[in-house]
Formats: structure tokens, C-alpha cells, sequence
């Protein structure tokens, strides 16, 4: 009997859902429509400053001695420049202003004799941490020429060992988009969650409920169960989208990890805390308007904190350490343990727990709040 009353609830739930074409687009089509542009979006902004590391460098030579032409050629011919010519009637901060180049080496008169140094400038808004890169590079060119040696970066390979897997820290652009915009779809389940509860609250349908022989309970996990279960299936088809369509369309490839089994016990620990926060939205809200206002505003902000908009490797200190109030921060490292640190479940365990007790928490609060009748 209850079983069967508990499937006839959720049968009400997702026939629901399903005849609400708007909802349907906003849990299923935004999410691909974001990982599909802002994977375009990463690509274009960071694959030559982080992955590839391509420097647009303007080379100007005006000594042209020797050790000058030297230093030009092996500038130019380093794999990690990109040497562009500086356009006609263009200073220094036209080129920066209109995106030419990153930075401008000048080669000065003086230099073979040692009378003044290589001039570096870099475009004012450069990355600092890139902007160390490149004065790295140009430091070790400089020195192979003044000192006369012949390979200065073989030297100091063989010096040093690394010995971390390569692209543990820093995501590839679709395994930044995928669970990011995923789990920010997985939130917005609030949105037809706490609407359809207030709807039926206010056109006599949960009273009628409960004109039957229907427990709080029961009725409570036949509301909960169809939309955790979309969020379960809303990840699946993101993760299917990012690791078959993406890789087509953009060309990055979606490296799930040597542990994608883990997969499993995180995204079902998400979809409750996703689900949970549903739960909290529409005990809160009064109106649909007031449902949909919270859980959209709720979802962005906690998007913008836990790294969903701007990758949390790119935010400032201050911004990394707001990012740990987000369950969004939690959920989406979880996943990028599993896609490139290849982290045993013990490391990501701690996450899981930060997302139960938020979960645990909307729940109890909505509990104390909800009124059914």
C-alpha cells in the first residue's frame, strides 16, 4: 500500500514536470548551451596563456651586432613565442590597448658591450604570475647568449625532476565547463520544486492529499525523490554531452581520471545537496515569484563564490577563500579530484561531508518552516 501510494506520488511529480516545456529547457538545454560557449569562451582566453603558452611577443632589434642578432634568434625561434611585428603608427600602448601583442623586448644599442641591458614591457592588465614567466624565459635567453652557453634550459632540466602528473592543478577547458555548469543546473531545480509545491499549496491540491491516507512523510519523499533523481539523470547526460558531442564540435579531449567509478557516490551526494536546497527555497518562499527570485539569485551567487563563472584557479586569495561558504566549491572540486588528480575516495571524502551537512541542514530548516496547509 504504501509503496504504492509512494510510486503514485512521484508518477504525479514528473508528469508534472514534464508537461512544463519551459523547466525542461532551463534543467537540460541551458546547462549544454553554457558548457558548449563558455568552453569556447575558456579556450579562446586561456589556451595560449595557460595550456599551450604561446607568448605574442613584439622583438625589436636595434643594435644588430652579433650577440643582439643572436639573442633575436633564439628569442624568435623558442617554441613558447609567437613573434608578432609591431603594426605601423602604433606605441606601445596602442598594441597593449587594442591586444597585439602581451609584451615588447627591446634589444638596445649598447647590449654587446655589455652598456645596457634587454628592456622588457608588458602589457598593464598581464597576468602577474604570466608575467613572471616571460621575464623567466627572457632572463635564461639572455644568459645563454651573454655567458655563451649553449642550451641553458637542458642544463637546468637535468637539475631538476618533476614529478607530478601533468595537468593535475589546472583544468582543460571541458573539464572546467562540464560538472561546473552541471552542478549549476543541478541548483536550479529549485526553481520548478518550490513552484509546483506552492502551486499546489494555493490551488487546494496538497489538501486534497491529505484527504487520503497519506502520512506528511510519505508525501514529503513523494515531492523529493522525482527531483533528485532528475538532478542524478541531469549530470549523466551533461557528463555523456562533455565526454562524447564536446570533443567533436570543440577539439579538447574530457579525461574522466583513473577513478570515474568514483563518480558514483559524488554525484549522488551532489544531487542531494541540490535537491536539498530546492527543498529549503520552497519552505522559504511565499510566491512563485519569491521561489524563483531566491533560487536563481541563490544558484548565481553561489556559482559566482565556488568558482562555477571564473575557475577558482584564476581568483585572487580573497575570492578562494569566500569560495568555501559555496556547497557549489565543494561539489565541483569533488569532481575535478576525480578528473585530474586522480584522488582516492578518502580525499574526497571531506567534501562529501561539507555537502551532507549542507544538505542535513536545508532539510532540517525547511522541516521547522514548511507549512502544508
Amino acid at each position: 500500500m504504501i509503496l504504492r501510494q509512494l510510486r503514485e506520488l512521484i508518477r504525479k511529480e514528473i508528469l508534472i514536470l514534464l508537461r512544463d516545456r519551459q523547466t525542461i529547457l532551463l534543467l537540460f538545454l541551458m546547462p549544454v548551451a553554457l558548457i558548449f560557449f563558455m568552453t569556447l569562451a575558456l579556450k579562446g582566453v586561456y589556451t595560449d596563456k595557460i595550456y599551450e603558452r604561446q607568448i605574442q611577443l613584439v622583438i625589436e632589434n636595434e643594435s644588430k651586432l652579433p650577440k643582439a642578432n643572436l639573442l633575436e634568434q633564439k628569442i624568435e625561434s623558442h617554441k613558447l613565442i609567437s613573434r608578432v611585428d609591431r603594426p605601423k603608427g602604433m606605441d606601445n600602448d596602442r598594441i597593449f590597448a587594442e591586444n597585439k601583442a602581451q609584451a615588447l623586448v627591446r634589444i638596445p644599442r649598447g647590449f654587446d658591450e655589455g652598456e645596457k641591458p634587454v628592456e622588457i614591457n608588458f602589457d598593464p592588465v598581464l597576468d602577474f604570475g604570466y608575467k613572471i614567466a616571460i621575464r623567466s624565459l627572457m632572463t635564461s635567453l639572455t644568459v645563454e647568449v651573454v655567458m655563451d652557453i649553449d642550451n641553458l634550459e637542458v642544463i637546468v632540466a637535468n637539475m631538476l625532476v618533476e614529478k607530478t602528473k601533468p595537468n593535475r592543478e589546472i583544468p582543460s577547458p571541458l573539464q572546467q565547463t562540464v560538472p561546473a555548469y552541471a552542478i549549476f543546473a543541478m541548483f536550479f531545480i529549485a526553481i520548478p520544486m518550490s513552484i509546483g509545491f506552492l502551486k499546489e499549496k494555493n490551488d487546494g491540491t496538497l489538501q486534497r492529499l491529505f484527504t487520503y491516507t497519506v502520512s506528511t512523510n510519505l508525501l514529503t519523499l513523494g515531492k523529493i525523490i522525482p527531483y533528485y533523481l532528475i538532478n542524478v539523470f541531469q549530470f549523466v547526460l551533461m557528463l555523456l554531452v562533455g565526454f562524447y558531442l564536446m570533443p567533436r564540435i570543440i577539439g579538447f579531449s574530457f579525461q574522466l581520471g583513473d577513478h570515474a567509478l568514483y563518480l558514483i557516490p559524488v554525484t549522488l551526494v551532489v544531487a542531494a545537496a541540490t535537491t536539498g536546497f530546492g527543498v529549503l527555497v520552497a519552505a522559504l518562499a511565499r510566491t512563485p515569484e519569491q521561489s524563483s527570485t531566491l533560487a536563481a539569485t541563490g544558484a548565481i551567487l553561489m556559482g559566482v563564490l565556488g568558482g562555477i563563472m571564473v575557475p577558482y584557479f584564476v581568483m585572487p586569495v580573497l575570492m578562494k577563500k569566500l569560495a568555501l561558504i559555496s556547497p557549489m566549491y565543494w561539489a565541483h572540486q569533488a569532481y575535478l579530484d576525480i578528473f585530474l588528480r586522480d584522488a582516492a575516495l578518502v580525499a574526497i571524502l571531506p567534501k562529501l561531508i561539507v555537502l551532507t551537512l549542507f544538505a542535513g541542514i536545508c532539510f532540517y530548516v525547511a522541516g521547522r518552516r514548511v507549512q502544508w496547509i
